[in-house]
């Protein structure tokens, strides 16, 4: 998935320079339970990490369930997408998940459409169109909800 490589690299920018020491970097397919199965492993060997990026939420899910079950107190986890049932989990309050980096496919879709039309009629249409991102955490999921995508 280009889209992970592309979230991978940005948090690997990000990071850069800070003094964190990378102690593994797995894929996990965009799976919950291959991400569980590495977060466990990872755990076992690394049991002080501070934190853990999943390239999307399912594998962030994935870690939190591994670092549940192993008694992790003092762990961020974060994710990728927005999705319902990461921002969920968000708002028990309670939670290693600290956010997801996300965009809302509601508006991504409507770009979408308009583009579309535009091209049909005719006009001029760029070749990319970049895509707002924003963090959602336990302080302001209850701005984005968490029954469904915003």
């Amino acid at each position: 998935m280009n889209s992970v490589t592309d979230r991978t690299n940005g948090f690997l920018d990000a990071i850069k320079g800070h003094n964190f020491n990378i102690v593994a970097q797995q894929d996990a397919k965009g799976n919950l339970q291959v991400a569980m199965g590495i977060a466990e492993d990872l755990l076992q060997a690394h049991g002080d990490v501070v934190a853990i990026f999943g390239g999307n939420d399912p594998t962030a899910l994935g870690a939190l369930a591994a670092a549940n079950a192993a008694g992790i107190k003092d762990c961020k986890i974060y994710g990728v997408d927005g999705s319902p049932d990461i921002k969920a989990e968000m708002a028990t309050g309670d939670s290693l998940i600290e956010g997801s980096g996300a965009q809302s496919p509601v508006k991504i879709a409507q770009s979408a459409v308009n583009i579309m039309y535009s091209y049909l009629n005719g006009d001029k249409v760029d070749d990319r169109y970049p895509v707002e991102t924003f963090l959602i955490t336990s302080d302001n999921v209850k701005d984005y909800g968490t029954d469904g995508w915003q």
